[in-house]
């Protein structure tokens, strides 16, 4: 019985030593579970914090650390050139300045301003298209009525030249006919009995003569109620003086002429003068003498003095 209870003895210290190291096992994994458990609370903490840093830097999300798929062709993982692509992006995003927080509104007003500044430029060009159109249409328009009002006068010039010349050749020409209205005209004028062309090498009385030609050949196109003539006579001798006279005798019917002159013969078909002169030192006086009411009285008196 004795050597039944020591045997009982050692099997319970035995057990009693196992219970021992099982129960100091047990504690050294509870506290290597437990330093496990705080690594694992402190690891999602700073993934959580990495997280959300992502989110607000990078405008990144990644996935929970249980969800991250294992990719087995991936390459691996190189830190140091990650960490020089880290530093290039950073860098990069300094170089652009702070984040400008009203930038999506001072967008959205530029780009109505934008539009409007379209719609403005629309309406220009469609405004430099039709002002384009009218443009031409007037310019046609203004190239057909001159050309056609200078054919008129040149041939009324060629009638009125040598009419005045009494014979003799002239002419109106375009120096550019495929541009009429930005065209010069040249005056070609060939008195009777001399072959010039040339306006230049006429005489001061022909030119005056030729010009006075072209006036007259514009009346006869469109008329003007008056007219106002500075010493066009000045240059003519006395011949040339009485046509000249005779045309405005004829035009006066339509237009009423007053006439700048000191030439005696073409005072003396005018219907009335008027005179400047000077009594008193200083002051101008007005002389005015109607020749009608003089050429009546003297035909009366001729009446008289045949009666008689």
């Amino acid at each position: 019985m004795r050597d039944a209870v020591r045997e009982l003895r050692l099997q319970i210290e035995k057990l009693d030593e196992d219970t021992r190291s099982s129960r100091e096992t047990r504690d050294r994994a509870q506290t290597d579970l437990h330093e496990i458990e705080l690594k694992d609370t402190e690891l999602r903490s700073r993934f959580e914090s990495l997280r959300e840093r992502l989110r607000e830097e990078y405008c990144a999300d990644v996935q929970e650390l249980g969800d991250l798929p294992a990719d087995a062709d991936a390459p691996p993982f190189d830190a140091p050139r990650a960490k020089e692509e880290i530093e290039r992006l950073k860098a990069r995003l300094r170089s652009m300045g702070p984040v400008n927080l009203l930038a999506l509104d001072e967008y959205d007003e530029e780009n109505k301003r934008l539009e409007f500044l379209t719609g403005q430029y629309e309406d220009l060009e469609k405004s430099k298209e039709s002002l384009k159109a009218a443009i031409d249409q007037i310019n046609n328009t203004a190239r057909e009525m001159f050309v056609e009002t200078f054919s008129l006068v040149r041939q009324n010039f060629i009638k009125m030249f040598q009419r005045l010349f009494e014979g003799g050749d002239a002419d109106l020409k375009l120096a550019n006919p495929d541009d009429p209205l930005e065209s010069t005209i040249e005056i070609v004028a060939s008195p009777r009995q001399k072959r010039l062309g040339r306006l230049s090498l006429l005489s001061g009385g022909e030119r005056a003569l030729t010009a006075i030609a072209l006036l007259f050949a514009i009346y006869l196109v469109k008329p003007s109620p008056f007219c106002i003539l500075d010493e066009v006579d000045a240059p003519l001798d006395d011949a040339n003086v009485q046509r000249f006279v005779r045309m405005l005798k004829e035009f006066s019917a339509e237009t009423q002429f007053i006439i700048i002159t000191h030439n005696k013969a073409t005072m003396r078909e005018s219907d009335r003068l008027y005179g400047i002169t000077m009594e008193e030192s200083g002051v101008s006086k007005v002389v005015s003498v109607s020749l009608d009411d003089a050429r009546e009285e003297v035909v009366s008196e001729e009446a008289v003095l045949e009666t008689a």
